[in-house]
């Protein structure tokens, strides 16, 4: 029972150390993946956008003006007309 219990310390020992090399390893060693300059890209992108677009903010208003409700009178004579053509008069 005594071989048994220092043959698992030792295979818990041994484990624990190569787990600990790769986790220094990767940490203090590796190249991280990550740190590619993605923000400088991102960046470049996002400026490259407002330079082609030339748009602001649009506000958001529940107002309407005499140009949508203009349009809204013309779409709707549309409609009427559209139906009354369609429907035969007898």
């Amino acid at each position: 029972m005594k071989k048994f219990f220092k043959f698992a310390a030792s295979a818990a020992l041994l484990c624990g150390t190569i787990a600990g090399g790769i986790y220094a390893y990767r940490k203090f060693f590796a190249p991280d993946p990550f740190d590619d300059d993605l923000d400088d890209e991102l960046e470049e992108d996002a400026a490259e956008d407002s330079k082609v677009s030339g748009r602001g903010y649009v506000s958001l208003t529940t107002e309407e003006t005499e140009d949508t409700a203009s349009v809204e009178d013309a779409a709707e004579k549309d409609a009427e007309e559209s139906s009354a053509q369609e429907t035969p008069e007898a």
